[in-house]
Formats: structure tokens, C-alpha cells, sequence
């Protein structure tokens, strides 16, 4: 635990590298947290992340290539009541609020756009993905955490939200998609 805490200061988010809908994350703000934490994440997978935690807003968003050409969705802001947006503030109605598109000033909202178009192009991403971002409080940086390489698609999952907020069709949207995926695995 101590050459954990020699690279990162308290608190740290613990969470298993594949997992989704936020099973097995922790938010660890004391030392006797970290070991339990880091058990609960190894039960979802053999892999397990630890990062500091960022004070800031949470932003997510949507990525897909078309005809060679990187696109992204509006933004949407994440704000939890609980402490982070975990698989209770995910499923259960009224603890969040997905801002859709966010209440960015321009600047970020560019700044947003081409570090998540670079990711997609750098990680050589396919289909539809959705990428997380904090913007902090302070610094006002962008701070990368995580893509999300299957992101939910039911009706009021995020991405559908993103779609319908950029005033186009959800058949047509992944009608797209769909093309784009079968002609890149043809080509």
C-alpha cells in the first residue's frame, strides 16, 4: 500500500480495468479503505486501476467515424448526488442529472471535441464510443479517464441522448454506424 500512496495522494478511485455500470469502483479517502477496495475490484476482474481522485465536473462524450471523417455528439455534464456516479446514481431515477448537451463555455467545449476525436483516432477506435472527462475545478484542464467502448444504447442511455440532442435520428444514427462497421471489416 505505501508505494501506493508514494505516487498518489488520497482520495483515489479504485476500479477494476474491464468492468462496466461502475461495478467493483470505489472512492478510497483513508488508508484502511484501500486494501478492501482493492479486493472488491479484483472480483470483477484480474486487472485493477487505481487513480487519483480530480474535484471537478464530469463530461462524457460521444465519438463515431463516418466515411474516414472522426464526429462527436454534444457533451453531457454527470451530476451525481452520490459521491461519484456509480451503478446506483446510473439505475436509479432522480440521483442523477445528465445535462445534455453541457453548459460549456465554447473554449472547453472545442478543447472537448479534438482531445476526444485525437483518443479515438490514437486508440484506433471503432463504431461508437463514449469517453469520459473532468474538467477541474481549479485549473480548468480537461483530464482524460477512461473510453467506453460499449456504451449503453437503451433509450435514455447517454449516447441515444447525445444523438437526439444533435437533432438527428437514432434509426439513422446507427443505421450509420452499422454501414461504417460492416464496410471497415469488408475492406
Amino acid at each position: 500500500m505505501g508505494a501506493i500512496l508514494d505516487e498518489l495522494k488520497l482520495p483515489v478511485f479504485v476500479k477494476p480495468n474491464e468492468s462496466g455500470s461502475s461495478l467493483g469502483v470505489s472512492k478510497v479517502k483513508q488508508v484502511q479503505e484501500l486494501l478492501p477496495a482493492i479486493e472488491k475490484a479484483f472480483r470483477e476482474d484480474s486487472q485493477v486501476l487505481i487513480e487519483e481522485f480530480i474535484e471537478g465536473r464530469e463530461l462524457t462524450i460521444g465519438v463515431y467515424r463516418i466515411k474516414g471523417v472522426i464526429h462527436t455528439l454534444p457533451a453531457t455534464e454527470i451530476v451525481s448526488k452520490n459521491e461519484f456516479f456509480d451503478y446506483e446514481a446510473k439505475y436509479t431515477p432522480g440521483i442523477t442529472n445528465e445535462i445534455t448537451p453541457a453548459i460549456i463555455d465554447n473554449t472547453i467545449k472545442e478543447q472537448l471535441e479534438t482531445k476526444a476525436r485525437h483518443i479515438y483516432r490514437h486508440l484506433n477506435c471503432r463504431g461508437i464510443v463514449r469517453m469520459d472527462f473532468i474538467l477541474e475545478h481549479k485549473s480548468k484542464k480537461l483530464f482524460f479517464l477512461e473510453v467506453n467502448t460499449m456504451p449503453g444504447q437503451s433509450e435514455n442511455s447517454i449516447v441515444p441522448q447525445q444523438v437526439r440532442a444533435a437533432g438527428m435520428d437514432l434509426g439513422n444514427f446507427y443505421e450509420s454506424i452499422l454501414t461504417e462497421t460492416l464496410e471497415t471489416l469488408t475492406a
